[in-house]
């Protein structure tokens, strides 16, 4: 086999610029991709509700997960960013979260175990704290 060698003044080099924009544009969907498998939540068994509806934005809302310890429901642990709360600190830590953030709503996700008046404790401790605005995490039943 021949090969042509230039003699003088070849212009043969790779361009590396659109291979390093490309190598940047890996690192960064590997990094969003990554960061976004490692969400804040507690694995809970969540209701099923017949009209549950996808909300249209429901990012930067504080979350806030019920647990059931057992079957009956009446022991339940509370945690807000994984960290287990009681009932009382719930309040305080929202009103703190509205002067940081005027607009912030609640995401509450309730173990289909848990009973109602655990719920309603929480509620009134959003409502407490200055939140009104509270969705309710729920399987859609498929009907």
């Amino acid at each position: 086999m021949k090969f042509k060698i230039p003699v003088e003044g070849g212009d043969d080099e790779i361009n590396m610029a659109p291979m390093i924009d490309m190598v940047f544009l890996l690192l960064i969907f590997f990094m969003v991709a990554s960061h976004m498998s490692k969400l804040d939540r507690r694995p809970v068994e969540l209701p099923v509700a017949d009209k549950s509806v996808v909300p249209e934005n429901a990012r930067g809302r504080q979350m806030i997960t019920l647990e059931s310890k057992d079957p009956t429901g009446e022991d339940v642990a509370i945690y807000m960013n994984l960290d287990e709360v009681k009932v009382e600190s719930i309040a305080p830590y929202i009103k703190k979260l509205l002067a940081e953030n005027s607009d912030a709503e609640v995401y509450l996700r309730a173990d289909r175990f848990v009973k109602h008046k655990h719920v309603k404790e929480v509620m009134a401790a959003c409502a407490e704290g200055g939140v009104a605005n509270v969705i309710f995490a729920t399987f859609e039943s498929g009907k």
